[in-house]
């Protein structure tokens, strides 16, 4: 029909308090592109939606962080370039061509904790995320594929990747990130957090809703 429908946005989200420039693609949009403006906002996932002759496209995520933020550099070295970033910070990239490995490069103390996350699939994101932790000289510390959240369910199948360690020196390290099956393509989209822990926590009640007779129990579990 004549509805906007949109598919895919990039960046995936910007940063709170000031104005966002997103790719739009998708069915019958009027624009490519729109200004997100998360003014007084609070880090969190907002819906984005386009408009377009009295019609509404339906709403898609969009992710608003307090971190620093800065772009996948696209003019890495085909043959294995890498970008380096400074903690903390918040990359916004694609996996893109299928098969494609964006790499960083970021500074460490030995005995400091640092957190990658990655953000895609819970976006509306195809991309099925591998987080691979080398040190300077390429040996393995630590991987992460899927990893459980209590708030995306399975419509999700916990496909972005979460790791958390303690660097064991001083130096160089690097996180790659890639697509687990090896596909790719300009809507695998995706928004990599990399630095210190943040504590925080949320409430979930499983099951969401409850039936039940008045004056009877019911079990409910929180997460």
């Amino acid at each position: 029909g004549d509805l906007p429908f949109v598919t895919s946005i990039f960046p995936l989200g910007g940063p709170a308090g000031a104005p966002t420039t997103v790719d739009v693609t998708g069915w019958n949009l009027p624009v490519a592109q729109v200004a997100v403006d998360d003014k007084g906002q609070n880090a969190g996932v907002l819906p984005l939606s386009v408009r377009g002759e009295g019609l509404i496209s339906n709403r898609v995520p969009f992710a608003v962080d307090t971190l620093p933020e800065c772009l996948e550099s696209e003019s890495k070295d085909p043959q294995g370039g890498r970008q380096q970033v400074t903690l903390p910070i918040i990359v916004n990239g694609h996996i893109d061509p299928p098969g494609d490995r964006d790499e960083f490069l970021f500074e460490g103390r030995a005995g400091s904790e640092i957190v990658a996350e990655v953000l895609a699939r819970r976006l509306n994101s195809p991309l099925d995320s591998f987080l691979r932790l080398t040190d300077a000289g390429g040996r393995e510390l630590m991987v992460s594929d899927d990893h459980e959240d209590k708030g995306a369910g399975l419509l999700t199948h916990h496909a972005d990747s979460w790791l958390q360690f303690t660097l064991p020196a001083d130096g160089t390290y690097c996180l790659q990130l890639s697509d687990v099956q090896h596909k790719g393509g300009p809507d695998h989209a995706y928004r990599l957090r990399i630095g210190p822990p943040r504590p925080d926590f949320e409430l979930r009640v499983v099951p969401s809703s409850i039936s039940a007779r008045a004056g009877t129990a019911a079990p409910i579990t929180v997460y």
